[in-house]
């Protein structure tokens, strides 16, 4: 049984902490990139945790700050949680401003913890459900493989050829930490990527933060219904 559940926003997606009512700021960070917030209250009369933005590796934080979300959501009663990111897309068939559902992943950060249980860290249960709220509410929801580098640079054209031949569909530089952390101290996760730019070996297109932006702005739409679906029915996911 799901008691409470937490929500990790990624770059671009902050725009559904408005969602919540009966907010209550828990604690706010304004002096980092991703301005840090973590409120409680509700949705769809569900009790819900939220953070909006994150702490990377790159930014030279340890664990402890790195999982402070998924602890304070431990903390506070949560036991499933929503993970979600901005991702490049790999796959010549997801497109910007996409929403790729992560049913498998490669973790290229040597810092975080070992899985104690690789094969609880994809819930193919809770998977399952969750494309089929896609399908009967009509929202293009594509799944893939993940990869989590540590960043902070985009990817180079050899790594996107590599990252592309060994069946990669979307890279980014977080979650997959926090997947195996949460699975660790028993919150079980799924997550999903919004696709904010293309990597392809042969562009020479240069990505900024502004277009990574503009894309979850672009997917809110989707992105909100899906994910109000999913805490409408999060009693169908375990």
């Amino acid at each position: 049984m799901i008691n409470k559940i937490g929500i990790i926003l990624g770059s671009g997606l902050n725009k559904f902490s408005d969602e919540l009512t009966a907010s209550k700021l828990i604690s706010e960070d304004v002096g980092t990139f991703h301005k840090l917030k973590a409120l409680t209250g509700k949705i769809k009369n569900k009790e819900i945790v939220l953070f909006s933005g994150r702490r990377h590796f790159y930014e030279g934080y340890p664990n402890d700050k790195i999982f402070e979300n998924v602890n304070t959501a431990k903390e506070l009663g949560v036991n499933f949680l929503i993970i979600t990111n901005a991702a490049g897309g790999i796959n010549p068939s997801l497109k910007v401003s996409d929403l790729m559902l992560i049913t498998s992943h490669l973790n290229f950060i040597n810092k975080t913890i070992p899985s104690r249980n690789n094969s609880a860290i994809n819930d193919k249960r809770a998977i399952n459900k969750v494309k089929e709220f896609a399908r009967k509410e009509r929202i293009i929801l594509k799944s893939g493989s993940y990869c989590c580098s540590i960043g902070p640079l985009y990817e180079t054209k050899s790594e996107i050829r590599f990252l592309s031949k060994i069946g990669v569909d979307a890279v980014g530089m977080s979650t997959i930490p926090e997947i195996i952390y949460a699975n660790n101290i028993g919150i079980k996760s799924i997550a999903i990527s919004c696709i904010t730019n293309l990597l392809s070996e042969n562009s020479d297109k240069i990505t900024n933060h502004n277009e990574v932006v503009e894309a979850g702005n672009n997917a809110y739409g989707n992105f909100s219904k899906l994910l109000k679906e999913i805490i409408s029915k999060s009693y169908e996911l375990v």
